[in-house]
């Protein structure tokens, strides 16, 4: 009898562990994929020499900075400034090298600053010289503030930022479509900040903020716009291909470009489980309790599913070293569609940072896709 009582102590024992484990794990998950994100990075870096163009930077904090020894072109901020850091002179002793182009401010040795993967500050006008006007948009739950770039084309552009950025994420690309002639148009949604939130306050991965996207559509074609290409960043490829198999629009949208677009949720956060080492039961079982916890419908975000719907040229860039929306998605779409997809495949590239690392390379591909889908 004794021994009947121990084998049921132990095994209520490890179903209360299970159960705590899942349940901590569902609020992990919570945190990182649904709750609004809006802090700022932290200032990681601390500025140790300043000389002949160049700047030596190391870690401030016991974290390893994301960026810093990642080759290519990146902001670095810091309290009052903005400038860029581009190509390694030198790694050595925890400490790197940079070439630095100071944008605005001053930076001086000692400064806490952070790296910036938009690369560019503030608006079009601070980062390209490129005139643009502040306007707003409605959606169903309320008013949406936009930029928007003139263009000569009556083909339009419209930019969607990702999940916790912001309009900033656009510059990079920007003048590459405005040089193409493409009027623009670069949006927020819902749950921005200072912006109207779904009545739940999380992020749904294009599930309700494809409606923002439908009002921008409509916005864009009161003024004149004959046909619109869709740029999406990260969830913001998300929202726009949820637009595409919602809407159905048809040749009004002639081409899709993506960077990093997270294409099935449920995918990333089983793949994150793994490279957290969560076991596998937990995961399993924390899904199940995240989806009747959040009311996340996982197949209704899974738009690898349907990519036989997508009928449109879509030009998706994607990093193999991405750590927040892995490479694999973007694999697996462009190996259902390459009848569609032209897939740039970026080696040692982290999360929508395709850009960062080959500028020139990116901006050529974007200018080669509009020449062909715009007349």
């Amino acid at each position: 009898m004794i021994r009947v009582f121990v084998v049921i102590g132990s095994v209520v024992a490890f179903l209360g562990a299970a159960v705590a484990g899942v349940w901590r794990y569902t609020g992990l998950v919570k945190r990182g994929v649904l709750d609004l994100d809006r802090d700022d990075d932290p200032l990681d870096l601390r500025v140790v020499g300043l000389a002949d163009g160049t700047v030596r930077l190391e870690l401030a904090t016991d974290e390893e900075s994301r960026d810093w020894k990642s080759h290519g072109i990146f902001g670095v901020e810091w309290s009052g400034g903005y400038g860029q850091v581009g190509e390694i002179k030198g790694i050595s002793d925890g400490h790197v090298e940079r070439e630095f182009f100071p944008l605005k401010g001053t930076l001086a040795v000692g400064d806490a600053v952070r790296l910036d993967s938009f690369a560019l500050p503030d608006d079009p006008q601070v980062a390209h010289g490129i005139a643009f006007e502040e306007v707003t948009f409605a959606s169903e739950l309320g008013e949406f503030p936009a930029w928007f770039v003139p263009g000569s084309s009556d083909t339009w552009a419209i930019f969607v930022h990702g999940k916790g950025a912001n309009r900033r994420e656009a510059l990079r690309m920007l003048p590459t479509v405005v040089d193409a002639g493409l009027p623009s148009l670069v949006i927020t949604y819902r749950n921005d900040e200072g912006l109207p939130e779904n009545d739940d306050g999380y992020y749904r991965y294009g599930a309700t903020e494809w409606k923002e996207l439908k009002a921008a559509v409509d916005y864009v074609v009161e003024r004149g716009a004959k046909r619109i290409v869709l740029i999406g960043y990260s969830m913001g490829g998300a929202i726009v291909t949820n637009y595409m198999l919602q809407s159905a629009p048809g040749e009004l949208v002639p081409g899709v470009i993506m960077d990093s677009p997270a294409l099935n949720l449920e995918a990333i956060v089983v793949k994150e489980s793994k490279v957290r080492g969560i076991p596998g039961l937990v995961a399993t079982l924390g899904k199940v309790v995240f989806g009747w916890r959040s009311n996340m419908d996982w197949a209704a975000l899974n738009y690898l599913s349907r990519a036989d719907e997508l009928k449109v040229p879509i030009l998706l860039f994607h990093g193999d070293r991405d750590g927040t929306v892995f490479v694999e998605t973007s694999d697996a779409f462009a190996e259902a569609r390459p009848d569609i997809v032209t897939y740039v495949r970026a080696t040692d590239v982290d999360h929508v940072r395709s850009w960062n690392a080959d500028h020139e390379g990116y901006e050529a591909k974007v200018r080669e896709f509009l020449a062909r889908v715009v007349d």
